[in-house]
Formats: C-alpha cells, structure tokens, sequence
C-alpha cells in the first residue's frame, strides 16, 4: 500500500483485537497488522468496537465505542472523568489484573532487547487507591468558576474538574479543594497561556503519611501574590494538618511545574516524614517517592538483593536527598552519595545530623563524573545502587559501573522500556543479572511500574 494510503479513515467505525497495551496505559489495534490505532481503555485480547478520533502517516488514535470482547478482569468503576483526564487509565481493570498486565509489560520491554530474564510476578500493594503523598493540580475559572482538575487528554484546554481524584490520600484532595476556595474567596487571577497574564499556576500539595504534616505550594507566574498574606492566613485556618504555606515563583512559559524559587508564606519551609524508620526533611522541590507504603517496601527489596554486609562500602547514585543511602547506612561500613542538584544535597545532609548517621557522605556533582573521580582516588565499591529517572542511565554512567567493578549492582526503575535497553548494555559489558527482575507496583491505577534487578560481574562467584 502506498505510504499517502492510509487503512483508516477519520471518524470512521471499526472493529478490532487489541494486541499490545504501551506503556503509557493505552490499547494498540493493528490494522492491517502495520497500523497501530491507540485506544484508552482497551485491555490486551479485548476486541473493541472504536471510531477514529484522530489519524496521521504513522499511527491513529481512536475512542472506544463498545467492549465486544472484553478482559475476564475488565470491571466498570464508573469513573469515566479519570480516564478523560488521563489520570487512571487502568480504573477499569481489577487490581490483580493491573498486577499481571504489568508483569507482562515488563516482560515485553526486556524480549524487545533480547534480554532473556526471568520477570518475577508484580508485587502489589493493599492500597490501590488515594496512596499519593503528592499532587500538583492546575486551576482555571470556567463558566465564572474557579475550578481544580486536569484537564482534557484530547483539547488540553478544558479542566475536567474534579474531587476525587482516586489516586491522592482523601487528606490532600480536601486540601485542594480548601485551597482553591479560599483562591477563590479573594478573587486571585489565574495564568492565562495565551495572553501570558494573571498568577496563580498550580496548587502542589504535600503530605506526611506518618507525621501528618501537610504543605501548600502556590505555584504563580507573577512573584507576589495579592493578598498573598490574607490568602496564606486563611489557609492556615482552614486547611487540616497544614504546616507549610509556600509561593514558588514560575514565569517560565514551558511545562515545567516548579522552579527553584520559593517564598514562605506562613510556617515551615518544610515538612518532615518518616521511611524505614528515618527522618527525612521535604521541600518543595524534593524527590520523594509518591507512594509511601510501597516505597518502603521498593527500598527494603533494594536493600535485600543487594545482600549487603556490614564491611559494604555502598555509592548512592541519582541520590536525591539520600532515601536509598541513608535506609541502608546502618547495615554497611560507608555510604557515599552523589547528587547534581545542589538543594537535595543540602537536604541530605540535614538529613544526615537528622538520624545522626555518621558514615555517610553525600557530593554536589555529576554522578559519572563523580564516580570516575572516586575510581581515580582508589574507591572501590562493594554496592552501587542507581534509582534514575524515566529516561534511564547514560552511557556514561554505566560505563562508569563498569570501570568501578562493583560485586553488586542494584537497578531501582521506574520505566521497565529503559531498564531493559540499560541491561542490554551492561550485559554486553561483562555484567549479568542474577536471579529475576522484580516488578514492584508503585503505581496503582496507572500504567506506571517499578523494578528492582540485581548485576553481578560474569566471573563472580563470591555473590
């Protein structure tokens, strides 16, 4: 067929099988076993009755019209507002379904390299729904409406407003909502994309799952607020368990939520909660893990692969504010951490007197560039762990793994499609992975998923 040919037509109604679910939660039907249509809400094996929404050279997307042939996990939580707004793409499947589609995809992403791997049944959780310690939620007035929501996967312009947001503890969405009334009760602008003016972006909430204490951000594009005072006394007063009022100040005109310019406006200028037993301090700006109770569970598999001994000299690479590091210090001699974002540095060290641990180091630095730095100085490494970003590793980080020889090599990811392409590499270069990789579902409800694997070096016998 000529590549100007296309096998679908705009608005069209089709039939088809789903075979293949992306990691970004949506179903693919292959016309003609070439064209892929993308769907939300179509589970693998389904057949679905759709309409093309939208279609270019390469692929089409579509909405479902009917379930002809549905999952036998496939269920009707009637709460099709999520999926509209993308936040639960997974809403209508059971939760032990979610568990083996995202065994599966994991599975998938490690063929796709030609790994050949063990992948380990999904670790699942007892809470599948209002687990996030975090969320930041655009506003907007629509129909004279201050309104709070995310907004519409398909016209990226329409707030599909919401209260239960499913995913978020039902502390943090009451907070939201508090918040954006008392906005509202003062009239503050909000930020217009088009016409760049107005203030006010996004509300960030942050909350202790132990200590309870829970932290407002208003995200603003101009750098005062109005009322700004009243506004933050007001949800001081209003607001349960709040600690924190914060302004960050954003005029950037990109997708970025946060900059690293924040402004106390009532209370602390942080919050404090607990992992594995450690005190650990969170700015506006901290990565920490969304989930709480899964994410103990995530560090303690880290820590239990690794096997670690108490003569263990570890590095903890992309180490944040030391979450990884400081939950194993008191198992291993040294931890030494290496962090390119200066203010999570300084927060790792607060972190550090915090839990008075006194065999840990954390570095303001490039981590490839750190490590090589330590291998010249003679450091060699029992343990390395890495938890990235979605993009994965650099070549130059796992190359720098390799020219450090670590025995163990624990990979903590949050996207299976660059672990996989990441394990390849090391594969290739001297390293095996030993026993299964272990997917950890962090992330209920959506298409995201951790995984935890262990590297060893290919003549390693002591491990």
């Amino acid at each position: 067929m000529p590549r100007n040919i296309l096998p679908v037509k705009l608005n069209e109604i089709r039939e088809g099988l789903v075979s293949d679910v992306l990691h970004n939660g949506m179903g693919v039907i292959l016309v003609d076993n070439t064209y892929p249509v993308k769907l939300v809400d179509a589970f693998l094996g389904e057949t679905i009755q759709y309409q093309v929404t939208q279609v270019d050279r390469l692929s089409a997307f579509g909405q479902v019209l009917q379930v002809l042939k549905p999952d036998s996990q496939r269920i009707d939580a009637q709460k099709a507002y999520l999926l509209t707004a993308g936040v639960a793409p997974y809403v209508n499947l059971s939760y032990d379904g979610q568990l083996n589609l995202k065994q599966w995809q994991v599975q998938k992403a490690f063929a796709a390299h030609s790994v050949k791997v063990d992948v380990a049944k999904t670790i699942g959780t007892d809470q599948p729904t209002h687990y996030r310690n975090k969320t930041v939620v655009p506003l907007k007035y629509q129909a004279g409406q201050l309104v709070t929501g995310f907004f519409d996967r398909r016209d990226k312009v329409t707030l599909v407003p919401m209260v239960d947001y499913y995913v978020n503890q039902v502390q943090i969405d009451a907070a939201v909502g508090l918040v954006r009334d008392v906005l509202a009760q003062f009239n503050t602008p909000v930020y217009d994309d088009g016409t760049h003016q107005g203030a006010m972006r996004y509300i960030m909430i942050r909350r202790g799952y132990y200590s309870h204490e829970l932290m407002v951000v208003l995200v603003s594009h101009e750098s005062e607020l109005p009322n700004e005072d009243e506004i933050a006394k007001e949800i001081a007063q209003r607001v349960p368990e709040v600690t924190s009022v914060i302004l960050n100040h954003n005029p950037r005109s990109t997708n970025q939520q946060l900059t690293g310019d924040n402004r106390t406006l009532w209370g602390q200028a942080e919050i404090h909660d607990t992992l594995l037993g450690r005190d650990f301090v969170i700015g506006p700006n901290s990565f920490y893990q969304v989930n709480p109770k899964t994410t103990e569970v995530l560090y303690q598999l880290a820590a239990d692969v690794a096997e670690l001994k108490p003569t263990d000299t570890v590095i903890d690479a992309y180490s944040g504010i030391g979450t990884i590091g400081l939950t194993v210090a008191d198992k291993v001699a040294t931890v030494l951490g290496v962090e390119v974002v200066a203010r999570a540095v300084a927060d790792a060290q607060i972190n550090i007197a915090n839990n008075h641990i006194t065999n840990a180091q954390y570095v303001t630095a490039d981590a490839p560039e750190q490590m090589q730095r330590w291998k010249t100085e003679g450091l060699k490494p029992d343990v390395i762990f890495v938890d990235p970003p979605r993009r994965g590793l650099t070549t130059e980080l796992m190359d720098a793994v390799v020219d450090m020889q670590p025995d163990r090599f624990v990979y903590i990811s949050c996207n299976p499609v660059t672990m996989a392409r990441d394990s390849a590499y090391l594969l290739a270069h001297g390293y095996q992975i030993k026993g299964s990789v272990r997917p950890l579902d962090q992330f209920p409800q959506t298409a995201h998923i951790e995984a935890v694997a262990l590297f060893i070096p290919n003549d390693d016998t002591s491990v």
